[in-house]
């Protein structure tokens, strides 16, 4: 895998290019497109993750294969470098998700009877709650399970933060919606290999075109 990261100047971001520019998560999702001008969009196969940092903005993306720099962010701030395949083999790490997080509800008509497709809601409370007799996960059990499903644990003893982030808006195709984020933080240590390796290859949880879903890693000795 080959990580990439970039620092893109404010002033930069806030120019009017093509397209919208960087007006909206949107737009950021169809900036970062044109660094694979080769690979159908039906294909995607790479995960992003922006961060704010007070002095510019961080694009970090990994992907199987090489970006090619766009033109709109300049050369000496970005920089791409092949992964060591054994940096996922640690049995430990500190961990930082970005993600979408979001459960599914059961919806049923008029006459009780169960709708094919439910409705999905954003999760924005910490603990579980009981809402008209049905139990809501809440962003600790939603992270938990994710854990779970992809092959790691929650360290018991190292805290998990869990940090919202401002709600993001964008327009696509005059259609306007939103995402709520949140900041996931902590200690995991891995189970499953195969499905932590799958983890952090195809990312986690929904939205992943929009930056969400990528597991930044950092190896620790417990």
């Amino acid at each position: 895998m080959i990580l990439t990261q970039a620092h893109i100047p404010y002033d930069i971001a806030a120019r009017a290019w093509k397209a919208n520019g960087f007006r909206d998560s949107y737009a950021w999702h169809q900036r970062i497109w044109e660094a694979f001008p080769n690979q159908p969009k039906a294909n995607r196969n790479f995960l992003t993750r922006l961060d704010d940092t007070g002095q510019d903005f961080r694009l970090l993306i990994l992907s199987p294969d090489p970006p090619t720099r766009p033109d709109w962010c300049p050369s000496a701030q970005w920089e791409s470098k092949t992964m060591d395949a054994n940096f996922f083999h640690h049995p430990a790490y500190h961990f930082s998700l970005v993600a979408n997080p979001t459960v599914k509800l059961v919806i049923h008509d008029e006459h009780g009877q169960r709708k094919k497709n439910g409705k999905r809601v954003p999760l924005i409370h910490r603990e579980d709650k009981v809402i008209d007799g049905r139990t809501i996960p809440g962003l600790e059990t939603w992270m938990q399970r994710k854990a779970a499903q992809h092959g790691f644990a929650i360290h018991p003893d190292h805290p998990l933060r869990i940090d919202p982030r401002p709600e993001q808006t964008f327009i696509k195709q005059g259609t306007v919606g939103k995402h709520h984020a949140t900041e996931f933080s902590g200690v995991l240590t891995v189970s499953d290999q195969a499905l932590f390796e799958q983890a952090v290859t195809q990312g986690i949880g929904s939205a992943k075109a929009f930056g969400f879903g990528l597991l930044c890693l950092s190896p620790i000795n417990l």
